[in-house]
């Protein structure tokens, strides 16, 4: 009947006296949850952090951030990392039942405390770049605007030889500028409308006889500079049967056809 009345642990709050010499120890046990006697002192209780008495009785607990163990005795460490709903962005660490984020290199954490920044090196004013800087985690890299390379340096740019990476298709001459290229022709000539093939001075068909003076009163560089200016401007014509045709006559003491047209 009394342990059909009593609450569990039975074993704590049911005491059957079977004899007389016993009544002396039920008594004892008897006026120790009467008189409220502070277990945790009494007994050995082996609580890790901290005993807690209870009338006759007593029980273990742990510190704020720690989980008692199923022994009731020993504690273990909360992992408020481990539940995934710390919010962290890059990195959570538990610190004693609570948690903090962390950033991983190269990045700082935001005032929310939760998210991460990547740290702007280009911002500290001293990367040097001629062109452009371009910041990346745990450091910096210049880059160059198009149209240039960047050079062994990493900091310097120069403008890129269009000229020798593009066919350019320029009749004479192709010249490289900042991020471009254009086409010139030899002097005395003119480009044409698709800036690439150049015009000639014997478009329109002429016929032209040239007379030159070979007489002995022209030294002989002097009259390497006459040929030199004959050739320069024969050059400059379309000479063919049915374009410009070209003659030449030399004089001295007698008059001499050199060629016909």
């Amino acid at each position: 009947s009394l342990r059909a009345m009593a609450s569990p642990p039975l074993e704590e709050h049911v005491f059957l006296v079977e004899s007389f010499e016993l009544i002396q120890q039920f008594a004892k046990q008897f006026q120790d949850k009467l008189c409220g006697v502070d277990m945790c002192v009494e007994r050995e209780h082996g609580c890790q952090h901290s005993c807690v008495s209870t009338p006759g009785s007593f029980y273990c607990e742990c510190n704020p951030g720690y989980r008692l163990n199923v022994d009731g005795k020993t504690c273990s460490t909360i992992d408020a990392c481990a539940d995934g709903r710390h919010g962290c962005q890059h990195h959570c660490v538990s610190v004693r039942g609570s948690s903090l984020c962390r950033c991983r290199a190269g990045y700082y954490l935001s005032q929310n405390k939760r998210s991460c920044t990547m740290i702007d090196y280009c911002s500290f004013g001293n990367h040097s770049c001629q062109h452009e800087c371009v910041s990346i985690p745990n450091g910096h890299y210049c880059r160059c605007r198009s149209g240039f390379t960047l050079q062994p340096d990493s900091k310097s740019c120069r403008a890129t030889d269009l000229c020798n990476g593009v066919d350019h298709g320029c009749e004479f001459k192709c010249v490289s500028t900042e991020g471009s290229y254009h086409c010139v022709c030899p002097e005395g000539q003119q480009l044409q409308a698709d800036g690439k093939t150049c015009s000639k001075c014997g478009a329109g068909h002429v016929d032209l006889v040239m007379v030159i003076d070979g007489s002995k009163s022209v030294r002989p560089q002097n009259f390497e500079l006459v040929k030199q200016f004959v050739n320069r401007i024969v050059d400059l014509l379309e000479v063919s049967p049915h374009g410009t045709r070209v003659g030449l006559v030399q004089y001295s003491s007698r008059v001499r056809t050199e060629f016909p047209l």
